[in-house]
């Protein structure tokens, strides 16, 4: 750990400065920050950042530190069930503020990354980026055979970067749990994982090829909803080529613009339902600016950087909490945390009930056309959270997604109840759940890996026998048996060693008795006391011992 403080000093010293100019010095100083490092003066602009909120002050030192800062602060804002709402609204404001990189770089990029020259590779290629941002930037171009195309080139060094403050990131995470009690209730190391394995996926192209082309097969047959085509020969885990998308962003799709407000809507809604509720695999991030809609009313979705996944079992267990929270039913409820295993044994499940009924009264009166879907999942893994139960992040990421959702509905139209679209799915999932055929063929796996363990079952133990009989079968003592096992060894060794010297002093008792008694005359032998020498150095050694026995506290 203190190589990778030396490695990363420079890095350290802009860290530390920026959270002193936003008003954060406090943290350095209960991180003993200053013990390793000394803070670099650098020239600002004169403003009173300290008369800011401390949601705005957060907001702007992520921003000032960069992309990965960027990144993890747009990952906090999924978790309602961690940070409060005012944070998490100034999070959701988090801009890159980054310049763009010059041509000449995005030019090198593509060309060592596609093995081309660019004139080859496209019939045009404009080199003024469209946009840019902390990862990547983005310019128009037109290939060769015609088509209009975004190339998206991702940014010179990004991956030593995002290295470098992972790894700092890391270590302040651990020092301040081991600093500052209340930094372990959020348990923001595990957060803080989650975030490293999504950013390392994001940087990656590729991995984003993948996703659209997952979601593009999931709507395949579907007609109102599309993505980007993926030209594979155009990308790799640097660049991504992709059909120009010709739409208008989906919350300026309105009637004066000869748009279906209501047609738009429901068609987004239902593809996002149908997403997560009959694949499983979902948009992450479905923000206005990822969405656009075509001429005739038709969704096309943008950047799958950050993408949801829900298991078959995790999706039938969101149905039932559909159905618990449309019903307000808090057995339901509850049965949906227990099937999503974000209940553990040592909660106290009575005091949990308690608190989720609580919740079904805040929603008990509201008509459920006025019931956010979002709000009422963010609130429930709230609760979860505060009775420390483990949330997952694709589950978090779900609540984020309906918020959105119904963000765009209700600005798109608002009389639409997003509870009646979700409930079809919802209902569906129930009935496979409950699908006698479903059910046979669950039976059917287990039957089947039945055989196979009764099958593997006369090797293994032929294997263990073998080891038995060769003296090779391992035994896994865990730190407490093994402590406890020292012990025993150490009295049984102090008992042994006490009797050798009990027996030694005994045999010399015997032999001076028996000497004495059997010599008539004085000899010179007798006459120099080596014998009452030997008995008191032997008497001083077996007192010696003992008392070492004893201290050890062992015998």
């Amino acid at each position: 750990m203190l190589k990778k403080r030396i490695r990363y000093l420079s890095r350290y010293q802009d860290i530390i400065t920026a959270l002193y100019h936003y008003g954060f010095g406090q943290i350095v100083r209960d991180l003993g920050l200053l013990d390793r490092t000394k803070t670099r003066k650098k020239t600002r602009k004169k403003k009173n950042d300290s008369d800011l909120s401390v949601a705005k002050r957060i907001r702007l030192l992520l921003e000032e530190l960069g992309p990965t800062f960027i990144k993890m602060g747009q990952l906090a804002s999924t978790r309602a069930d961690l940070f409060p709402q005012h944070v998490l609204t100034e999070l959701e404001n988090l801009q890159d503020n980054v310049p763009s990189f010059s041509y000449d770089e995005a030019k090198m990029i593509l060309e060592e990354e596609l093995g081309a020259p660019l004139t080859q590779l496209f019939h045009s290629f404009n080199p003024e980026p469209l946009a840019a941002a902390s990862i990547g930037q983005v310019h128009q171009a037109e290939l060769p055979t015609g088509e209009s195309v975004v190339v998206k080139v991702r940014r010179p060094n990004i991956e030593r970067i995002v290295e470098t403050d992972l790894a700092i990131l890391e270590d302040l995470i651990e020092l301040a749990e081991e600093r500052i009690d209340w930094i372990k209730r959020f348990r923001l190391i595990d957060l803080f994982h989650e975030f490293a394995e999504a950013l390392k996926e994001e940087i990656n192209y590729k991995n984003e090829a993948k996703n659209a082309e997952r979601i593009k097969r999931q709507s395949k047959d579907k007609t109102h909803m599309y993505t980007p085509v993926i030209f594979s020969a155009y990308s790799s885990v640097k660049v991504l080529t992709m059909s120009l998308v010709e739409g208008t962003k989906i919350t300026e799709a309105t009637y004066d613009k000869g748009f279906n407000q209501e047609i738009v809507a429901e068609r987004f809604a239902t593809g996002m339902f149908e997403q997560i509720f009959v694949h499983g695999f979902f948009h992450g991030d479905p923000h206005p600016g990822n969405i656009f809609v075509t001429k005739n009313n038709d969704i096309v979705l943008i950047d799958f950087g950050m993408v949801g996944r829900l298991s078959e079992h995790m999706r039938h267990s969101l149905a039932l909490l559909v159905q618990g929270l449309k019903s307000r039913h808090t057995d339901r409820v509850m049965d949906a945390l227990y099937s999503m295993n974000i209940v553990h044994d040592q909660v106290d499940r009575d005091r949990l009930r308690d608190d989720l009924d609580h919740l079904r009264l805040k929603y008990y009166d509201l008509p459920m056309s006025e019931i956010s879907l979002g709000e009422a999942v963010q609130d429930l893994f709230t609760v979860a959270n505060q009775h420390d139960c483990l949330v997952p992040a694709d589950l978090t990421m779900l609540g984020k997604a309906l918020l959105a959702v119904e963000s765009i509905v209700s600005t798109l139209a608002p009389s639409i109840a997003i509870i009646d679209i979700v409930e079809p799915f919802g209902r569906t999932l129930i009935k496979e759940r409950y699908d006698p055929r479903r059910f046979a063929k669950k039976v059917q796996n287990e039957v089947q890996d039945g055989f196979t363990t009764l099958r593997l079952l006369p090797k293994d133990v032929s294997m263990t026998l073998k080891d038995i009989r060769k003296g090779k079968l391992k035994v896994s003592i865990s730190i407490s048996e093994m402590k406890d096992l020292i012990k025993k060894v150490d009295r049984i060794s102090n008992k042994l060693a006490f009797s050798v010297v009990l027996l030694s002093f005994s045999i010399i008792m015997a032999g001076v008795i028996i000497g004495g008694s059997l010599t008539a005359e004085p000899t010179i032998l007798l006459q120099i006391p080596a014998i009452e020498i030997g008995l008191t150095i032997t008497s001083l050694m077996f007192l010696w011992i003992i008392w070492a026995i004893f201290r050890s506290g062992r015998f």
